[in-house]
């Protein structure tokens, strides 16, 4: 859903077109002033903003550049009934995409403003992609689960030092979810960034090579090595090391792990002295570690000492509206990546996006839009190209006998987070957004439902 900022002073006017765009799915802030415009545009941060050429505190070509201080991606199209030439030439060199004259068509004007939403998330989009080719990792999502990720994030980084200072973190979360996406983001905001970010997948190290590979081996410590060699720990010297999937290492593994912790040291095979490290262990795992840890699975002492600083990285099913955002990204990245054209996603799209269950969440999205990129046409692309098979929770819940409830189990299984979310928003439309009514229909306290209304985003 997009979002516009209608800086207009003729009051009958702005209503008008604030109703048409509401109608069309648009939330609309309407300010009369450049000062309140300007506040509207930090608040909200729209797409676009219909920008009058006067205004009762000023020229709206003065507001201009401080509007595009504000938010540099927006798209500001001017609107003037005394506008000329000089006017339009000037509002597009000070920064604004577009300009019309009063009066307008309402079809035009709303031709103007869905190209302009294009075009404005086109560039917040490839601003994000280049910050990543660029090495400062951006934390995307607009959600409040996000919200407090980045803020988490935020503290570790401030708390890491070039040298000495690094908090260990252990970041949890599903297959997919995002987990070395965050730890790149945590190296590159910190202290650290100039250091090496060296990224292990511990299930994928063969067993015969797993201690040369993390702590190095010296000339003649076996067979092949004709030349000695720094392990991936030491590679990482002054910077980070990421240790994915770490709860699936083995018992022998994880006590050479707990003295490199414990000690920032380690030994070389073949080596007698050992060699001191200044690294940020960053480690993260899909499993249950706890679960792990109660079933003998995993060392309780390496446990606790990774756990210093834990970080659960939300599924894209408890994201929201992220969800879409992050599609419009991963279409952009893609169509970049292959030289293919700019296309939006269409409403029914973004819908079928909005209720797919994800259970392979970021990583499973980001492939369906490398499919669509590479085998679809659509210009915008539909639903159908998208090509989601699966359904989330709506329609597979029916009332049952004495106040019991039917599942209809979908051949794929059923998230229980889904299901969840569909029942708020079932109750919460069924209460016309009364939260203490919708409590009242799921049998929870107002706290427990505002709880559960932020977990999955759905107060936006």
């Amino acid at each position: 859903m997009a979002t516009l900022v209608i800086i207009e002073d003729e009051t009958v006017l702005a209503r008008n077109l604030g109703k048409a765009f509401s109608r069309r799915g648009f939330t609309v802030r309407e300010a009369g002033t450049i000062a309140e415009g300007l506040r509207a545009v930090e608040e909200a941060r729209p797409e676009v903003v219909l920008l009058d050429l006067r205004l009762p505190d000023g020229s709206g070509l003065e507001a201009l550049p401080r509007l595009l201080a504000a938010d540099p991606d927006v798209a500001v199209i001017m609107m003037t009934a005394y506008g000329s030439v000089a006017d339009a030439v000037q509002a597009i060199q000070h920064g604004a995409r577009d300009f019309v004259l009063k009066p307008f068509d309402l079809d035009e004007i709303r031709l103007r403003v869905e190209r302009a939403v294009g075009a404005a998330r086109a560039q917040r989009e490839i601003a994000y992609y280049r910050e990543r080719e660029a090495g400062t990792t951006t934390i995307l999502g607009d959600s409040p689960a996000m919200a407090r990720l980045r803020d988490l994030v935020g503290r570790l980084t401030r708390a890491t030092a070039p040298r000495g200072a690094a908090p260990t973190v252990l970041l949890l979360g599903e297959t997919g979810s995002g987990k070395g996406h965050v730890a790149r983001a945590i190296h590159a905001s910190g202290g650290r960034r100039d250091g090496p970010f060296i990224e292990v997948n511990c299930t994928a190290l063969p067993e015969q090579l797993v201690e040369a590979e993390l702590f190095g081996h010296e000339r003649g410590a076996f067979t092949d090595a004709k030349t000695a060699r720094p392990g991936l720990f030491e590679t990482a010297d002054g910077g980070t090391i990421f240790l994915d999937e770490i709860g699936h290492v083995a018992p022998a593994l994880q006590a050479k792990f707990l003295k490199v912790v414990e000690e920032k040291t380690v030994r070389r095979i073949g080596a007698t002295a050992l060699r001191a490290i200044d690294v940020q262990i960053v480690a993260a795992t899909s499993r249950d570690i706890e679960a792990a840890v109660q079933l003998g699975e995993f060392r309780e002492d390496l446990y606790q000492r990774l756990s210093v600083a834990v970080v659960r990285i939300p599924p894209l099913r408890e994201r929201g509206e992220d969800a879409v955002l992050l599609a419009r990204t991963f279409l952009e990245q893609a169509g970049r990546r292959y030289a293919a054209r700019s296309r939006p996603l269409s409403p029914a799209a973004e819908e079928a996006i909005r209720r797919h269950v994800w259970r392979g969440n970021v990583r499973e999205l980001q492939n369906v839009m490398e499919r669509v990129v590479l085998f679809t046409d659509s210009d915008p692309v539909t639903a159908e190209d998208l090509g989601l098979t699966t359904v989330a929770a709506p329609g597979l819940l029916a009332a049952g006998p004495a106040g019991t409830v039917q599942i209809d189990f979908p051949e794929g299984g059923l998230s229980l987070e889904a299901v969840e979310r569909a029942l708020l928003v079932a109750a919460l439309e069924r209460a016309g957004g009364n939260q203490t009514q919708a409590a009242r229909l799921l049998a929870v306290s107002r706290d427990t439902l505002r709880y559960r209304i932020d977990k999955y985003g759905l107060g936006e």
